[in-house]
Formats: C-alpha cells, structure tokens, sequence
C-alpha cells in the first residue's frame, strides 16, 4: 500500500514538472494560432498590427481580433472588423498569401466589398488557396 502511494506520488510529479517547463499552448513561431516568424507579439493588438496593410484610402474600419487554425493542411484564418464609428462604412478586404520564403504563394485575390453597419462587428473567415501558403496579410481599402 504504502508503495503504491510513493509511485503515485513520484508519477503526480513527474507530470506537474513536465507541465511547468511548457509556457502557454502556442508553438515557437505563432501567436494564436498564426504564424508569426521571428516577429514579436505579445498581445492580440501586436498581431493585427503584424497582420494587417492598408491600400488606396485608408479606412476607419479596423481589424480587432485574428485567429489562425489548420483545415488540413490548409491555413484558416478568422478575423473581426469593428465599424465604431455611428455612420455606416464601406470597405473591400482581400487576404495575400505568402509561401515559406516571403514571396506571394498565390495570385492576388480580387477585391470583396463589404458594408458594416455603425457601431457594428462583423467576422471575416477565409481558407488559403494551396498549402504553400503558409502566412498572409489581411489588406482594407475603404470604399468611401
């Protein structure tokens, strides 16, 4: 009995040290879930910061949330638009894809018109197009 419990004991922590060396869920590299590099991102802000590009007119619709995930061996990406401003706002968006050596992974995608509502949010989900995809910026152009 009495070596059952030491095992039991010496098993507890074994695993509670194991746990502890680990920070966080994330892999090297990512930041929920997208692919960072060698970027630094300590918050959700760093990384739509990282993630997003402007072109044309820059638009008062901001990006406010991302968060990557694998659809095989696809990159899947979620993103929030928030329009906080108390008159409705058009914009297009379009996702660029970039392969493993920074270079496009894919041709440029046509623009997609989109009208938020004032004081509104609205969530964005796309799938790359090929699995050399492996990183992408989200590009806004207003359309006001």
């Amino acid at each position: 009995m009495k070596s059952r419990l030491i095992m039991t004991a010496v098993a507890a922590s074994v695993l509670v040290a194991g746990c502890a060396t680990k920070k966080g869920f994330e892999q090297p590299g990512y930041a929920f879930g997208c692919p960072i590099g060698e970027q630094k991102v300590g918050s959700m802000d760093d990384l739509v910061r990282a993630k997003t590009a402007t072109e044309g007119r820059r638009t008062t619709i901001q990006a406010t949330e991302m968060r990557c995930s694998r659809a095989g061996d696809l990159l899947k990406v979620d993103a929030n638009l928030n329009n906080d401003s108390s008159s409705v706002k058009r914009v297009s968006y379009k996702f660029r894809w970039i392969d493993r050596e920074g270079m496009r992974a894919w041709e440029e995608e046509s623009w997609k018109p989109l009208m938020l509502y004032n004081n509104s949010n609205m969530m964005i989900s796309t799938v790359a197009p090929t699995p050399k995809a492996v990183d992408f910026r989200l590009v806004l152009m207003s359309q006001e």
